[in-house]
């Protein structure tokens, strides 16, 4: 086998590994969810904004725990919020916002701008660092 053919062979498995390798990262992240399991969570975000009334402009509250519904729970998140515009959930908490889901009153008020939010199901969005 030549040079150029044990080349050819070497990029060709570096770009697959790379790509199998980003593939494995994507769904770690917790974005692949079930229809089924992003309404669940929508229908319960929707129930703590009723619960949890914000009031003044840009007003928030943590939900402890103990009273995060179910299918919210069970992503393992490190907080949910409720604010003014909707529902936070944040499944991996960092110094640059996180990663998590959010989940909407209106589309308009999201904190950051619509490209930092992929749609993931209806009224639901998942971000990440933007």
């Amino acid at each position: 086998m030549g040079f150029n053919a044990l080349m050819r062979a070497a990029t060709s498995t570096t770009t697959f590994a790379c790509l199998a390798a980003m593939a494995v990262l994507s769904s770690c992240n917790g974005v692949s969810l079930d229809t089924e399991r992003l309404n669940a969570i929508r229908v319960e975000a929707q129930t703590l904004m009723k619960s949890h009334q914000i009031e003044p402009p840009g007003a928030w509250e943590s939900v402890p725990k103990e009273q995060w519904p179910a299918t919210i729970a069970a992503l393992h998140p490190t907080g949910v919020t409720v604010h003014t515009w909707g529902v936070d959930i944040t499944t991996k908490a960092d110094f640059d916002g996180g990663y998590g889901y959010q989940v909407r009153r209106d589309k308009a008020d999201l904190p950051m701008p619509l490209a930092c939010y992929p749609e993931v199901g209806q009224d639901i969005f998942s971000y990440r660092p933007c």
